[in-house]
């Protein structure tokens, strides 16, 4: 590391600690306490990988945690955050070709939501007794279905389908994919199906920002292009003979040329992003406001927040994330020095809503793939948290580049993610720190959660980081808040290594350093 970066990095850090905050809700300028992260426990599953997603019952402190790899849900009593204990393990009993990609508690019956995509045809979200595991009603929801939520009171679920499967059509030479969608789910008083519907997204033609900034940026996905039934990691694209590292003419999504790279495959080809296919939207997570009147879901690939009217079950419109700038360290070379200039498509995976409903707040992680060859183009993935106008859409602040700082402050940071969108926030949460909002989030390429404070929303403050106990790769994908009495804690889902961590966030001295 060189010197001088260490110097200015240690600088940052130190006002940034020492920085006051003004509280939005104060009516007065008063110093906002300070905060840490406390790892506490640490869960096994038993599995190597495949813990993903964790969601909380706070009346009954039970969680749900979701195994992708078996199609099992574990029960988890958290009574005792500082041990974490399994009550009860439940096979979803799926079949071949079915992954179980989502679950979430229900906020007062013994219920939780289950999410299972089927690949080509439309997935299913099951409700199930936390006791015993026993399927208690079904309904069909869209394809690729994914994550799931519900509202406060629990008579609504929401699962974000993102349709991103592609297959092609070796005759017509043509991709194809099926198109994303948001099932909206009432639930009676029992925790049953009343009503199901499954909302398609709207045609971006006429969606203003759009086209300049997606120009030039790639999907890379995995298609069976030969039709022999598995992804090959190594394609003779173009029949020579030879496997070089080139780009080959593929075909045609659409209108747009697709391409593929023979050292890479099936499992890497390039699906253009335009501007006028509606089967690019690709719900990825959702946040339902506090008074269940709407919905916010993130198009991580084109680079939008859409706005759901859940009275009328209508889109009603469509947010543009924009482009954040800021300095980065963007070169694989040995060094770390955040010296380089970024100006990145945002593409939030994670949304939060604070606890007022007056911000939502996006997780940056980025998922296309930029175009080396295209003049002043931006970068895929923010590496920042965001905070938008819930009412408008309206752009408020950014983290800039303290996350990937904090990440390289605790020897977390790598340098072969500099050109690969950093640290990568994942998913987050909000909650209230005696009144000021603040937002924790998992870092997918640090294996660590921080908290960022929102009492100025102007500027989002990264205060404190976690690390997840040990060596290996944890990758942390789910997270979840919880209160015991007066105290605060998170959990995280590691998908790497099959665990999840419990964090206290504790009040920090005063004069306490990171």
């Amino acid at each position: 590391m060189k010197i001088f970066s260490t110097i200015t990095l240690l600088t940052t850090l130190l006002l940034s600690v020492s920085a006051l905050l003004l509280p939005i809700y104060a009516s007065t300028s008063v110093e906002s306490a300070k905060w840490d992260l406390e790892p506490v426990s640490l869960y096994y599953s038993g599995y190597e990988k495949g813990t993903e997603i964790v969601s909380v019952q706070q009346s009954t402190l039970r969680a749900v945690l979701s195994n992708f790899g078996t199609g099992e849900v574990d029960v988890l009593d958290i009574t005792k955050p500082e041990k974490l204990r399994r009550i009860a393990r439940f096979s979803l009993g799926l079949s071949q070709g079915e992954e179980l990609t989502s679950v979430a508690f229900h906020p007062s019956l013994d219920l939780f939501a289950a999410v299972v995509d089927v690949g080509v045809k439309r997935g299913r979200l099951e409700m199930r007794s936390a006791s015993t595991g026993e399927l208690v009603d079904k309904v069909e929801t869209g394809f690729g279905s994914d994550a799931v939520v519900m509202s406060s009171d629990g008579h609504l679920v929401m699962v974000a389908n993102e349709g991103e499967d592609f297959w092609f059509d070796q005759q017509k030479k043509q991709f194809f994919k099926a198109r994303g969608s948001i099932s909206i789910i009432h639930l009676d008083q029992n925790g049953q199906v009343e009503a199901n519907n499954n909302l398609k997204l709207a045609d971006v033609t006429t969606r203003e920002g759009f086209i300049i900034e997606e120009k030039g940026h790639f999907l890379e996905v995995e298609v069976d292009w030969n039709g022999d039934g598995k992804i090959n990691k190594q394609m003779d694209f173009d029949g020579n003979g030879l496997i070089e590292d080139k780009k080959v003419s593929l075909g045609h999504f659409e209108e747009a040329e697709v391409f593929g790279n023979e050292t890479k495959g099936e499992r890497k080809i390039l699906i253009p992003i335009t501007s006028h296919s509606p089967n690019l939207l690709e719900p990825e997570y959702i946040a339902i406001s506090p008074d269940a009147s709407k919905a916010y879901v993130t198009l991580q690939e084109t680079n939008e927040v859409a706005v759901v009217d859940l009275h009328n079950e209508k889109v009603m419109g469509y947010y543009n994330m924009g482009v954040t700038e800021h300095k980065a360290d963007l070169t694989d070379d040995g060094w770390v020095h955040f010296d380089q200039s970024i100006a990145a498509l945002r593409e939030p995976d994670g949304i939060a809503l604070t606890a007022d409903g007056r911000y939502f707040v996006t997780a940056d992680e980025g998922d296309t793939e930029a175009s080396a060859n295209t003049a002043g183009q931006t970068l895929s993935g923010g590496r920042t948290i965001s905070v938008f106008d819930a009412k408008t859409g309206k752009f408020v602040g950014d983290t800039g580049n303290q996350l990937d700082e904090m990440a390289f402050a605790h020897h977390l940071y790598l340098d072969s993610r500099s050109g690969k969108k950093g640290a990568e926030p994942e998913m987050l949460v909000s909650c209230n720190l005696e009144g000021t909002p603040w937002v924790a989030v998992g870092m997918e390429r640090s294996g660590a959660v921080m908290l960022v404070s929102l009492a100025d929303p102007e500027h989002p403050k990264v205060e404190a980081l976690g690390k997840i106990p040990g060596e290996d790769a944890k990758s942390p994908e789910g997270i979840a808040h919880f209160m015991l009495g007066e105290d605060h804690y998170l959990l995280t889902a590691n998908e790497m290594n099959g665990t999840v961590a419990a964090f206290k966030i504790v009040r920090k001295e005063s004069g306490a350093q990171h």
